[in-house]
């Protein structure tokens, strides 16, 4: 696997600064630059094998988004918001010292590419991975039906197991690729037992709805490229159908017998996403 260097930005969120990790992966003085930015209760190290693979020929930057990962946590909860992680964005796209980045995001981070995007943010390219501009409630709701719970595990095997159980519509992965997801799902605590890799006040308390945002779509003035597992809740058919025919049109690359989300560490997948960008 290609080095990388581990790095922070500090930003303001609130009234405090914050620290963001970031994984730098090849030559920083690359003006080929694409983005990664993980799902909602996911963080960088989802990234490494397609970073590991562009980075030959592209600089690859992926983040943790405030709450995961190596990032700071809040002390306010309700300031986890999509406003905040655009301000995030913005910073990370400035350091990218680029006239136009690609943006990779799964699950919340294609959310957040497709806010920035209808907005005029800098992008050549845009892929989503399992993510569209319509989520069905109840694709949400399985989603997050464990997000927040703050399970704790005597031993990081126990851990790994669960987080099997529990995300088993991601992949494909193979038995090492499971480990890896698995560890990478997770923190070790002062006492040496196992919890998740993310702060638990980053679920919230309000009601979850369809999330409707057709309103972005026609917006986005870039190439798309959707991955799609084709059993996720979170992104149908009938969205994806309507992706493919409206708006910038998006290519779709599907993968069957795979819900929510893709892994993105198989080579189909790497080779569709590295085909498209390099385009």
């Amino acid at each position: 696997m290609k080095c990388f260097h581990e790095k922070r930005l500090t930003v303001l969120a609130g009234s405090r600064f914050i620290n963001i990790a970031y994984k730098d992966w090849g030559d920083e003085n690359n003006s080929n630059v694409a983005i990664c930015v993980h799902g909602l209760s996911r963080n960088m190290n989802d990234f490494d094998e397609l970073a590991a693979k562009l980075s030959q020929r592209w600089r690859v930057i992926a983040v943790d988004m405030p709450g995961r990962g190596q990032s700071d946590w809040l002390d306010n909860k309700l300031a986890y918001t999509y406003e905040l992680y655009e301000v995030v964005c913005a910073h990370v796209i400035a350091l990218a010292k680029a006239e136009k980045v690609t943006w990779i995001g799964t699950s919340m981070g294609g959310v957040l590419g497709m806010r920035l995007a209808a907005n005029g943010a800098p992008f050549a390219k845009l892929v989503l991975n399992d993510i569209g501009p319509f989520i069905p409630a109840e694709g949400r709701k399985h989603n997050q039906a464990n997000f927040g719970s703050d399970p704790i595990f005597k031993t990081e095997l126990e851990a790994i197991a669960y987080i099997k159980q529990t995300r088993s519509a991601f992949g494909p992965f193979t038995e090492a690729g499971w480990l890896k997801f698995g560890r990478d799902s997770l923190r070790q605590l002062n006492d040496g037992s196992w919890t998740l890799h993310y702060d638990p006040g980053l679920a919230s308390k309000v009601p979850i709805t369809d999330s409707d945002m057709w309103e972005l779509w026609p917006k986005v003035r870039v190439p798309v490229l959707t991955i799609w597992g084709e059993d996720s809740r979170l992104l149908t058919a009938p969205t994806v159908d309507r992706m493919a025919h409206s708006g910038p049109k998006t290519e779709v690359f599907s993968l069957p017998g795979i819900g929510h989300c893709p892994g993105l560490t198989s080579l189909p997948e790497i080779s569709a996403i590295a085909n498209f960008i390099e385009r």
